[in-house]
Parts: structure tokens; sequence; C-alpha cells
């Protein structure tokens, strides 16, 4: 399925990158998952709302030599469509994600890519295909891991920072986000022990903005986190 919406956790990933030397590119994938049968319109509408709610977040928090670009924008280029031609792989999916990092690694001089890992460790699907990159290239191009993000859902404690399948079970990094009500919402469904595993995740998210971007006023984990989404989304 599609995502349902843009997790706050994305900003694990974000913040983490800030860290790095500029110039810094987020890359939303709708050639991707055109590529997995999804439907054109709603994987170009949903990827146009993703990139310009990842601009205006790194634009609203400050961050300078960012840049989100649609692979769209990129993919029917002469030097990508040869970098394609190169690779072998058991899907185009696949093919698509090593020429992404071929292709920013040969155009804009990328040499390390940020991505998630779980329990921060190299054992993810996500690593696989940075594993086969190094297989198949000698190119300089390193690889760190953030966490994986978290669902208030004990039974699907763990995913990807930038995708949700269900909304009610994430914290949305999009403008009227109710923190607090999404929190007593889930804390009523799942329990506030099954709870707590999010609520801690989010919290390091709320240590990493203050270290990164400016220290939030104190209190209660939904008022901090909903001072992060405000200044994302404003």
């Amino acid at each position: 399925m599609l995502s349902t919406g843009l997790p706050v956790d994305v900003l694990s990933m974000i913040l983490s990158g800030e860290q790095l030397d500029a110039p810094k590119h987020i890359l939303v994938a709708d050639t991707h998952a055109i590529t997995n049968g999804f439907d054109t319109q709603s994987v170009d509408r949903l990827a146009g709302q993703y990139q310009e709610t990842l601009q205006r977040a790194v634009e609203n928090l400050g961050f300078s030599g960012w840049e989100v670009t649609r692979a769209s924008e990129v993919d029917q280029t002469t030097t990508y469509q040869d970098l394609l031609r190169t690779i072998e792989a058991s899907h185009d999916y696949i093919r698509r994600e090593l020429a992404d990092m071929r292709w920013f690694n040969q155009e804009h001089d990328v040499n390390l890519k940020v991505g998630w890992a779980l329990n921060g460790s190299k054992n993810s699907d996500e690593t696989s295909f940075d594993q086969e990159f190094q297989r198949q290239f000698d190119d300089h191009l390193g690889f760190i891991y953030v966490m994986p993000g978290r669902t208030f859902d004990p039974k699907r404690l763990r995913s990807a920072p930038y995708f949700c399948t269900n909304p009610e079970e994430r914290i949305l990094l999009q403008a009227g986000e109710n923190v607090a009500n999404k929190i007593a919402s889930a804390q009523e469904q799942f329990g506030q022990q099954a709870t707590r595993p999010y609520e801690k995740f989010l919290s390091q998210v709320i240590r990493l903005y203050d270290k990164t971007v400016e220290r939030t006023e104190r209190g209660l984990i939904a008022g901090r986190l909903q001072q992060v989404i405000d200044r994302c989304t404003k």
C-alpha cells in the first residue's frame, strides 16, 4: 500500500543529516512506487505532498544546503538512464535504488547516505540495497543508519521512519496534528504500557531537535513535540 501520511519519525534522519556537510539531498521515490504497480496519479499526488512538507520543514528549521527532489525529476535524464542500463537486479525497484545512489554520488558528489536499520544495526531490509551497491560498485559511498521508526501498535512496534500504514498509530509531520490527543487516543486503545516504546522514541527525536535546532520548552512530551511539529509545518 501507499503511505497514509508522513510520520514525524522522519526527523530522526533529517536532524542526523544536518550534522553532515552540505549539500544534502532528500529523494522522494515516486517512480519507484509506480514500478510496484501503484496508480500513477495517486503516487504523483502523495509525492507532491511529501516533497512540499519536507522542503518546508528543512526551511522552517533554518537548515541550508538541503534539496528535496522527486525521482521523476531525474530518472529520465540521459545520465540516469545510462546508469540504469548498467545495473543488474532481480526487480526494477532494486535497480532504481542502486542507480539513485550511484547517480547522486557521480552527479552531486554525495559520499554518504543516511538510512535506517533495525535496532541501529545492519540487518534490516533497507541495508540490503546498500550491501548490493557495495558489491556492484567500488565508489566511495558510505552509509550511516538511524534506528527504525515506531508505532503505537504493540503488534507492529518498528516501521520505516518515512512510511505509515495507519495514521492513528503514528504522530504525523503535518499542520494541525494534535500530539496530545493522538497519544491519549493510542493509550486508550493499546494501553499506557504498550505505547511507551514509541513515546521513548519520540523523546529521543525531541532531544536531537534540542541539540540541533533549539531547546523546546520544558514540559510533557506531547507539548514539546507539538512545538517541533508546529515549527516544521508553519
